[in-house]
C-alpha cells in the first residue's frame, strides 16, 4: 500500500500544497502518468455578460447555464468562429441562432451516453458541460485511464480544431458549486500496487466526492473500495463506470483506504481558504 504526506495541487498557472495524505514520497509513484491532478476552477467570463447585440433579448446564458450546467471546460479561440465550421460536428443540435449553438458532441469511442453538451458562440468562446444530475467523475477519460485530459478537453479540442484554433489547453468550472476552487484526480491501477491511503484536512471545504473506474479484464471481478467496502463491484468485461461518495463515507481528518481493480480515479471537488 502507498501512503503519502502531500499531494501538491497543481494548478494551470501555479503550484499551491494541498491535500494531506499518509507518509513517503510521491516521486516514487508509478506508472509514468501524472498520478494526481488538480485543475483551478474559475468562471467563464463570457457566462454573466449580456451580449446585447448578439443574444436574443429573451435569452439570458447564464441563467440557462446556471440551471442546466454541471462541470464544464471552456476555451477562447483567438479568432472569430463560423458556425458553419462546427455545425457537422454536433450530433445533436438543440437551440441555434446566427451568434451560438448548443447541442451535443460525440467524445471518439464512446456510446452516446457520454455526449458532452456544447455551446459555441461566434465571438470565439467554446464552453463544454456535463448536466447537473451527472457525477463530476463523468468527466473522466477512463477509456484511454489517464488524468492529463478528460472527456471535456476532449471535445473542446474537437471543435477548436475544426476552426483551426491553436488549442492546448481548458479552463474549468462546474456551475453547481461557484464557489469551489480545485478539482482533485487520483489515478490508482492494480499494476501499481491497487490501493493507497488519503487523509483530507477539515479546512478545506469539500463540495463533491466521486469515482471512476474501468475493467480491462475478461472474466475477473472489478472493484472500486473505500476502507473495504465497495462502492462498485461487477464482472463486466471492458466497462467504465463511474459514480459519487457521500461526505459521510469520506471524512476528513481521517485516514481512508483506496483500493481499486483493474484501473480506478477518486476526484474531489473542493474549496482552499
Amino acid at each position: 500500500m502507498k501512503t503519502y504526506s502531500w499531494i501538491r495541487a497543481l494548478s494551470i498557472t501555479a503550484v499551491i500544497t494541498g491535500m494531506m495524505l499518509m507518509p513517503g514520497p510521491i516521486s516514487t509513484l508509478e506508472p509514468l502518468v501524472s498520478v494526481e491532478q488538480s485543475l483551478r476552477l474559475e468562471a467563464p467570463p463570457f457566462v454573466h455578460i449580456a451580449y446585447a447585440q448578439e443574444q436574443p433579448t429573451d435569452f439570458d446564458l447564464g441563467a440557462y447555464l446556471d440551471q442546466e450546467a454541471g462541470i464544464s471546460a471552456y476555451y477562447k479561440s483567438p479568432d472569430a468562429i463560423t458556425l458553419s465550421q462546427v455545425r457537422s460536428q454536433f450530433r445533436t443540435i438543440e437551440t441555434e441562432t446566427a451568434d451560438y449553438i448548443i447541442g451535443s458532441v460525440a467524445v471518439p469511442n464512446h456510446d452516446e451516453n457520454y455526449d458532452v453538451h456544447v455551446y459555441v458562440h461566434t465571438t470565439g468562446w467554446i464552453l463544454a458541460y456535463y448536466l447537473r444530475p451527472d457525477p463530476v467523475s463523468k468527466i473522466i477519460d477512463m477509456y484511454n485511464v489517464t488524468i492529463n485530459s478528460t472527456r471535456l478537453k476532449t471535445v473542446v479540442a474537437i471543435i477548436a480544431g475544426a476552426v483551426g484554433a491553436p488549442f492546448t489547453e481548458a479552463s474549468y468550472y462546474d456551475f453547481r458549486y461557484p464557489n469551489a476552487t480545485h478539482l482533485l484526480l487520483v489515478l490508482e491501477d492494480s499494476g501499481n500496487g491497487n490501493d493507497f491511503t488519503i487523509q483530507i484536512p477539515s479546512s478545506y471545504g469539500y463540495f463533491e466526492r466521486g469515482w471512476a473506474l474501468r475493467n480491462r479484464g475478461c472474466p475477473n471481478t472489478t472493484y472500486f473500495k473505500l476502507d473495504g467496502v465497495s462502492l462498485f463491484e461487477g464482472w463486466q468485461c471492458e466497462t467504465m463506470n463511474y459514480g459519487s461518495i457521500s461526505a459521510s463515507q469520506f471524512l476528513p481528518d481521517v485516514p481512508h483506504t483506496i483500493a481499486v481493480d483493474d484501473e480506478g480515479v477518486l476526484i474531489l471537488i473542493y474549496r482552499v481558504p
